[in-house]
């Protein structure tokens, strides 16, 4: 069976498929994973489900985006608000490190925007693990959350 399309970036000709709206459906709505990470198919068409993880710790998260390659991911973040109470929000964490090839960087940058229509949550930009720090994300959430 063909998987439909759901999205397509126009500037790119990547197509997000229902696999990827399954995949972030599992983690919103049906919290079968802690996490899923997409990436762009090897013949440069589509954006894929590289991995589903069903338990992890942001450390873990964070040392699973690789040195050369570039990745999309959604995570269900757990936090306390400013009042101390447990929330959680997803995030669409855009891996992008500065190693990868020029073409790369393209690629991914213009196939986020598909993504982010098709898989919504507070976005964040990583290039580096240092970026994907905890306070600071949660920080990024406590201000979009106002």
């Amino acid at each position: 069976m063909k998987p439909q399309v759901v999205a397509e970036d126009i500037a790119s000709g990547i197509k997000v498929t229902d696999e990827v709206v399954t995949a972030y459906d599992e983690v919103k709505q049906k919290h079968k994973f802690k996490y899923v990470t997409f990436k762009v198919s090897n013949c440069d068409t589509k954006i894929i489900v590289e991995d589903k993880v069903k338990e992890s710790t942001w450390e873990e998260f964070q040392a699973s985006f690789p040195k050369d390659g570039a990745r999309w991911s959604v995570y269900d973040f757990d936090y306390k608000n400013k009042e101390g109470q447990d929330r959680n929000k997803l995030i669409l964490v855009k891996w992008c490190p500065d190693t990868i090839k020029i073409k790369a960087k393209m690629m991914h940058s213009s196939s986020s925007h598909a993504l982010k229509k098709t898989c919504p949550g507070v976005v964040i930009q990583a290039s580096d693990r240092d970026e994907l720090n905890f306070d600071e994300v949660r920080d990024k959430i406590l201000q979009t959350s106002q």
